[in-house]
């Protein structure tokens, strides 16, 4: 397996956490707008949390993924301060792979 494909493929695992989260509702544009750092957005999204074990399992996958984001250079907090939607995040995962805009992003929520 390429680098290349590593990389892309790290990069779907984190927009699918990252997807999860607007599905779930732990992220939208008021989680978004004014968590200029990592740490705050990712303590947003955490704090979300539901009280069923299917909610928490899915709040496991989202952090993972926004993790993984973290570490992949994406959702750092210079790429993260002032931005205030949920597009403006997911632009941030198409500037790396701008495959995604065509292919895995049609597939996520609006």
């Amino acid at each position: 397996m390429s680098v290349a494909v590593d990389i892309t493929d790290s990069l779907k695992t984190s927009l699918s956490g990252f997807n999860q989260g607007v599905l779930t509702g732990s992220i939208a544009d008021a989680t978004v707008s004014g968590a200029n750092t990592f740490a705050v957005f990712r303590a947003r999204v955490a704090a979300a949390t539901g009280l069923t074990t299917e909610a928490a399992q899915a709040q496991q996958a989202v952090l993972r993924g926004l993790d993984m984001g973290f570490a992949g250079g994406i959702l750092t907090n210079t790429n993260l301060n002032g931005l205030t939607t949920v597009a403006s995040v997911r632009a941030l995962f198409t500037a790396q792979d701008t495959r995604l805009a065509t292919t895995y992003l049609a597939s996520g929520p609006a």
